[in-house]
């Protein structure tokens, strides 16, 4: 049956599609912001148009089709904790990571003002299978203790393999005019997320409630956006955003 499909084929086949929409994205609104459209160009603006929303449809029919749990596209999407994404069934682990991360990374980009920003589910993949490889005893310390500074450690790490990953993965064709969030916008971003964990982490709650974790993350974060740059340049970053980490995650809800 087609839902046996592999999860890195469904990874795959959800990037590339978003990948041609991003493309004509980018194409069109290019144009939009050099260009006054008219006569062909006016054509070629519709027809960008129409070919988006095919590919927005595209891309829910295959989820609808292939996707392991459809109806989790729909669902309001909010971080959890790493016993959730790290748990003993690896494989479900990782597919609840890679969507979460996937939408929550499209989500702040957005708020941070870099809309269109080329994101892949397999860029988020790659990232839970290195924190499995290279970082095993720290996140299994953060899961079996909870404590404080296990959870924040492991947590800075994984902001920190979220960024390399994201800055890694391979790009469609370049569109004349567009441009990636910039570094201190990537680290804003996936330090946000990775301490929106850090707070699920901590309250021992698998499942998501009603706190808006990842908002109030980037919202802290935001307004020490000097020091967080500082922990993530500096000679030993990976204990200076963990001790930022620890500081910010008993005053956050």
């Amino acid at each position: 049956m087609i839902r046996d499909i592999s999860n890195e084929i469904v990874v795959g086949l959800k990037d590339r599609l978003r990948d041609v929409r991003h493309m004509i994205r980018a194409s069109r609104s290019d144009k939009i912001k050099n260009t006054a459209p008219e006569g062909p160009e006016i054509l070629l603006g519709h027809a960008a148009r129409v070919v988006d929303k095919a590919l927005t449809v595209a891309e829910t029919i295959s989820i609808s089709l292939v996707s392991q749990d459809p109806k989790a596209h729909s669902t309001t999407i909010e971080a959890r904790s790493l016993g959730a994404y790290f748990s003993s069934d690896t494989a479900k682990g990782e597919a609840l990571f890679r969507r979460d991360v996937y939408y929550l990374t499209k989500r702040i980009f957005t708020v941070l003002g870099a809309e269109n920003t080329v994101v892949h589910e397999a860029t988020f993949a790659s990232a839970h299978a290195i924190m499995i490889r290279r970082h095993a005893d720290q996140i299994k310390a953060a899961i079996r203790t909870g404590g404080l500074n296990d959870v924040a450690k492991a947590c800075a790490t994984l902001a920190f393999e979220l960024q390399s990953c994201h800055q890694a993965q391979p790009l469609p064709p370049h569109v004349p005019g567009e441009s990636a969030p910039d570094t201190a916008t990537q680290y804003l971003c996936f330090s946000a997320i990775a301490l929106a964990i850090g707070l699920a982490s901590y309250s021992d709650d698998e499942e998501p409630g009603d706190e808006k974790l990842v908002e109030s993350a980037l919202l802290a974060l935001k307004a020490r956006q000097a020091t967080l740059m500082e922990a993530v340049q500096g000679k030993d970053r990976a204990n200076s955003l963990s001790g930022l980490f620890a500081f910010l995650i008993p005053l956050l809800p």
